[in-house]
């Protein structure tokens, strides 16, 4: 039987607060794990990112199911609580955050996501790098459309998100409810953009191959980020979830828990 393995890190980066939440509940072979980012440059965002965080976790952990409802479900449950929170909070009427959360049953062998504005979800298979999301943001969507050939690293124009968690309408990519099959050494990883804005896929896949464990992998991503100049790094932030053995070695246990941070 496939088991869960699981490590994450948040830093405030050269910021005053930290906007970004990451968090999870699960057990060995089944989980939800759910990282935000409240969006830049409006009041509240820490509010905001913790809140839905916390609100989405404990709604899988009173019906803890892994199938192809729950994906929107969760999604509805956090514009639900961010609406509310902006109610309670007439100052802040613009808090807002993105999302990203991740469902396994590693014993059925079948994953699910959702997703929203620029908070990424990727897959490590066999050394590979594969991107399950796709940027909401107004540059991805002219690249994707062929209007411009720019990169997103290091580009001020990325941060312009047109979906995030209280928006109008939700992107046809935003929810993943078809089950997708997992594989025995599958590695997640669920990044802030301040995170992933320091590392293209490359690196990853390399410091992958050289790391003994999931915590070794994270960590060495992590320092060498918070060597980078503090003034212009953002709050970043990660978490990691292996499927089964990583390098030959079998994955720890998970204790069935829920954790945020």
């Amino acid at each position: 039987m496939m088991l869960l393995s699981v490590e994450h890190r948040s830093e405030c980066g050269g910021r005053k607060e930290n906007e970004d939440s990451v968090g999870f509940c699960a057990n060995e072979t089944q989980g939800c794990f759910v990282l935000a980012d409240g969006t830049g440059g409006y009041e509240g965002g820490a509010l905001a990112s913790n809140s839905v965080v916390g609100q989405v976790l404990a709604h899988f952990s009173t019906t803890p199911r892994v199938d192809s409802d729950v994906p929107g479900t969760l999604m509805m449950v956090a514009r639900e609580v961010l609406y509310g929170l902006r109610e309670l909070n007439p100052q802040l009427p613009d808090m807002n955050t993105t999302l990203a959360t991740l469902l396994l049953d590693a014993e059925r062998g079948v994953a699910y996501w959702n997703y929203l504005g620029d908070s990424r979800i990727y897959l490590f298979r066999n050394g590979s790098a594969q991107s399950l999301t796709t940027d909401h943001s107004v540059l991805q969507s002219m690249i994707d459309a062929g209007y411009c050939t720019e990169t997103l690293r290091g580009n001020h124009q990325r941060n312009t998100l047109y979906a995030a968690v209280c928006c109008d309408e939700t992107p046809e990519n935003a929810v993943h409810d078809e089950p997708f099959a997992l594989q025995p050494g599958d590695v997640f990883l669920l990044c802030s953009d301040g995170f992933w804005e320091n590392f293209d896929e490359a690196v990853m896949e390399e410091k992958l191959r050289q790391a003994e464990s999931p915590e070794q992998w994270i960590d060495e991503m992590m320092d060498e980020i918070s060597s980078l100049d503090p003034s212009n790094l953002d709050n970043f932030s990660a978490l990691v979830v292996c499927v089964g053995e990583w390098e030959a070695k079998t994955a720890g246990s998970l204790p069935e828990e829920c954790r945020q941070e």
